[in-house]
């Protein structure tokens, strides 16, 4: 994900997520995870369930210096990179 031209500035932080959706296959998942980096639009975070691009799913963001006033959001999986073996890399944007 880096390297890329943003809109917005992206952060640093680890901050703790639960994610909650449905996996390609239907069944729906909890995943416990944190994040990697951060912005006022979006995150990016390790997922070792398969899940889809242009899925929506739910979060829970623990405590952070940037969201401070985001714990719950609904998000929608805009990158995935499948590059790192038995997860995968998720980017999302809040809606």
């Amino acid at each position: 994900m880096r390297g890329e031209e943003r809109r917005d500035p992206r952060e640093l932080e680890r901050v703790k997520v639960t994610v909650k959706g449905t996996r390609s296959n239907g069944v729906s998942f909890e995943e416990q995870t944190e994040s990697v980096d951060l912005s006022m639009l979006g995150l990016s975070f390790y997922l070792r369930t398969p899940i889809s691009f242009r899925t929506f799913l739910s979060i829970e963001i623990g405590e952070s210096r940037l969201l401070f006033h985001i714990r719950k959001a609904k998000v929608l999986v805009v990158r995935i990179d499948t590059s790192s073996p038995g997860k995968q890399l998720v980017g999302v944007q809040f809606l």
